[in-house]
């Protein structure tokens, strides 16, 4: 494996900060290991006690250690303006209190065992959603929203408890609100509240027109007069004959081939990941849900791990994460572990990857007519879920800027920003209460205040690099590798200018972009008729 580099231009030939942040590095990559193993196996007792005790053990070091380097280093003249706006953001931001962290964890034990009257387990009913049979999809949806009305009560009155935390959090760091204190917490520092009302009229304006479309087409792909809450994750697009079936090396070979033609130097790093064995990517018994790519430091390698359930979902999501890969690489000369990978760059890496690698689906998938829906589907599932991250955002924003509200004031709210953002396609009448409940399972609320717009700004940006590779590719992917390798020591801004995109883009940028992605789907949508 290759060894860590100097530190980067921070610091040149100082060796107390040389050797602190090696150990910052080297407790980083043990908490990250240590996190792997127990999601490999979540039943192994062994790896769970080694996790948990890591966790509590050397968290609050590595935090300690993390702090006094930045304490002692932020007058010097060689830190730049940037790291030294970042450290002090920072260092006045405050840690959540023991009873936040047990509120929260309170939350995600009610939400994780969620039972319905019927004693069947909730988290298992999401998957009935995506059923083709209406009846089963309603079933689903309206025995989750009988359970979280059941719990109801324990809920509001928890959150009530943390928004009175939060409040008390940032008038004791003398914030005007928790809204402000969470930016600081997240190290924003290259944008506002304002800057996020920017993407909020994008959405509105550009994109929710466009679900709409969409939507419709759900309906009449259903035969339905109305759409309903539980027909949303239903597409004409998702009835793709060929699945990605086949072992996980031959998964590997599909992918790497596929990199290669989109740049030669991704194929080259799946390869590397691959001959170090930092690839668990096969669904098994005992093996933890879901998906990520860590950044190894002392490594200078990413691990990535998801579960391929064998389907062409399964190259979405290796694309997705690979991404994040290829931003680690990019990036990893300058990377100290001083500050978090900005989550505006890490997502529009993941996110850029899935879209630039669209035009090599062909590879896996061989009927014509398929590689057109899942590029549908695709752009669909972008246009489905940006206006959410824009309600969810606007709620929190409420939430903190009107401290004093009740629960009943809550469910109003939520209910008008869907109004608001949403298309009005989908019917309510026979869930009303959910339209103003759903808040309460969006699990970022509790556990990741103000996390969620980074996913809009990302996938905005991404769309514009898929525009500008459709035109110029050679050049786009050079500009994209130079952009990521900017992320440590650049603002959001710089990162994506150097892209060739823009943050905030402006009016005439996403009339461009829009109707760009309108035209590509309406070739896509030639295809399907062409062939049928």
């Amino acid at each position: 494996m290759k060894s860590q580099s100097s530190v980067n231009d921070v610091f040149y030939y100082d060796e107390d900060v040389t050797y602190r942040i090696a150990l910052i590095l080297q407790m980083e990559e043990i908490l990250l290991k240590q996190k792997i193993t127990y999601f490999q196996d979540v039943t192994d007792s062994d790896a769970t006690n080694t996790y948990e005790q890591g966790r509590q053990q050397l968290s609050d070091k590595l935090d300690t250690l993390k702090r006094s380097v930045k304490m002692d280093f932020i007058s010097r003249a060689d830190v730049a303006p940037r790291t030294r706006a970042l450290w002090k953001q920072s260092l006045r931001s405050t840690r959540v209190t023991e009873e936040e962290a047990r509120l929260i964890q309170e939350y995600l034990r009610i939400e994780a065992t969620m039972l319905t009257q019927a004693g069947e387990a909730v988290s298992d009913l999401y998957t009935a959603l995506f059923d083709a049979d209406e009846p089963t999809r309603k079933q689903a949806l309206l025995s989750i929203e009988e359970a979280f009305r059941t719990n109801e009560s324990v809920i509001q009155r928890l959150f009530s408890q943390l928004v009175d935390l939060r409040q008390a959090r940032a008038s004791a760091n003398h914030q005007a609100g928790y809204e402000e204190l969470a930016f600081m917490e997240l190290g924003r520092i290259d944008y506002t509240s304002k800057d996020v009302d920017h993407y909020a009229s994008i959405i509105q304006t550009y994109f929710r027109p466009v679900k709409q479309l969409f939507q419709l087409e759900q309906q009449t792909f259903l035969g339905k007069q109305a759409l309903h809450p539980w027909d949303v994750r239903q597409s004409a697009y998702t009835q793709i004959d060929h699945q990605v079936t086949g072992s996980d090396v031959l998964f590997l070979d599909k992918a790497q081939a596929i990199l290669e033609n989109v740049h030669p130097s991704f194929a080259d790093l799946l390869q590397e990941m691959r001959q170090a064995d930092y690839l668990d990517i096969g669904a098994r018994s005992n093996k933890a849900g879901g998906g990520f790519c860590e950044y190894l430091p002392v490594e200078r390698q990413s691990f990535l791990f998801m579960n391929r359930i064998q389907t062409f979902d399964d190259l979405v999501v290796f694309m997705h994460e690979i991404g994040h890969a290829v931003h680690h690489d990019a990036m990893k000369d300058t990377y100290d572990g001083l500050q978090p990978i900005p989550l505006e760059i890490g997502e529009f890496a993941a996110m850029s990857l899935e879209l630039l690698t669209m035009n090599e689906w062909h590879q896996v998938i061989p009927d014509q007519k398929d590689v057109a829906r899942a590029k549908l589907e695709q752009i669909r599932s972008i246009v489905e879920f940006l206006p959410e991250t824009i309600i969810v955002d606007r709620f929190q924003s409420w939430l903190y800027a009107h401290p004093e509200h009740d629960p009943k004031e809550r469910h109003a709210y939520y209910a008008h920003l869907r109004e608001v953002f949403d298309t009005g396609v989908i019917d309510w009448s026979e869930t009303p209460n959910w339209k103003g409940l759903e808040w309460m399972s969006v699990i970022h609320l509790f556990e990741t205040p103000f996390y969620y717009i980074e996913y809009a700004i990302a996938q905005i940006a991404a769309l514009q690099l898929y525009h500008r590779f459709t035109k110029d590719p050679n050049q786009t992917m050079k500009d994209f590798l130079a952009a990521l390798a900017l992320s440590q020591t650049h603002s959001i801004q710089d990162v994506y200018a150097r892209a060739g995109v823009s943050f905030l883009p402006s009016e005439v940028e996403m009339k461009e972009l829009m109707v760009f992605l309108e035209g590509q789907i309406e070739v896509w949508t030639n295809e399907l008729e062409k062939n049928y």
